[in-house]
């Protein structure tokens, strides 16, 4: 079984204050945790028929992180031993995107079926994660054809917040691995339950929101799991990992001393 790559999405948890995203950073260090998410747009890229445009710019605006928040957070997880790694929401930060240095980009599940985005992610980073949630069939199907030979991880997903269980599907993560590509989950449910299912199933990602706290003002917290429940989520990936095994392993020598005591007590069964 391979070790589970666990992935806090910060999104846009730490409500535009660097100083908030830089402790989200440390604290998710000390757990344990692989890689920290954020999220990177330009909210003047958002298109102006959006529904709701002026509070959704506004939102954006707010939480939008700069290039030079960009190098900040980089150095800062290097500076902590924990991966970065960013959503790419806008095609026009791809290139910026790219001279970071990054060698995986993450695509959100609203642009599972965008080509154009896939096709210019592929030419800049050697690895893309991306979500299918709210993605029919067919374009799954689309998004694997197109990507397929590039280095891809497939993130079953629902984008629902939160998700209720009864709607986790875990089953579609099967599907995504007999369309022969690898897999992982996004997990929006409550809790931890889900996630350590998608775990003990094989999943190769795990990502999920990560906040401080989920009474702070913002979106996603409230859908967040805080680092209390992360730290038990990363334990019970490492568990696994362990009790996986082999398949044919030899018998242990205290098991070879339990055969000795044991194998043959009642003469009669031999």
């Amino acid at each position: 079984m391979l070790k589970t790559y666990v992935i806090a999405d910060i999104s846009s948890n730490h409500m535009g204050d660097i100083n908030i995203a830089r402790s989200m950073i440390e604290l998710a260090s000390q757990i344990g945790l692989d890689c920290v998410k954020f999220q990177s747009w330009t909210a003047d890229s958002l298109r102006k028929d959006f529904n709701d445009y002026d509070s959704t710019y506004a939102r954006h605006k707010k939480t939008q992180l700069s290039d030079d928040d960009h190098y900040v957070l980089l150095e800062h997880c290097k500076q902590n031993k924990i991966d970065f790694l960013t959503t790419c929401f806008d095609i026009s930060r791809v290139d910026f995107l790219a001279s970071l240095g990054l060698r995986t980009i993450k695509v959100a599940s609203p642009d599972c079926g965008s080509v154009r985005l896939l096709e210019a992610l592929m030419k800049k980073f050697k690895r893309l994660i991306i979500s299918t949630g709210m993605t029919p069939e067919g374009e799954v199907k689309k998004a694997i054809e197109v990507t397929r030979g590039h280095e891809v991880v497939f993130l079953h997903c629902v984008s629902l917040y939160p998700t209720p269980f009864e709607n986790v599907n875990m089953k579609r993560m099967d599907w995504l691995k007999k369309m022969g590509v690898r897999v992982g989950f996004s997990d929006h449910s409550s809790g931890t339950a889900a996630g350590k299912m998608a775990i003990a199933r094989g999943a190769e990602i795990l990502e999920k929101h990560y906040t401080l706290s989920r009474n702070l003002p913002g979106k996603d917290q409230s859908v967040s799991m805080q680092p209390e429940d992360f730290q038990d989520l990363v334990e019970f990936a490492r568990k696994c990992q362990i009790m996986d095994g082999v398949e044919t392993p030899p018998l242990s020598s205290e098991e070879e001393r339990m055969r000795g005591i044991y194998v043959g007590k009642w003469g009669n069964n031999i």
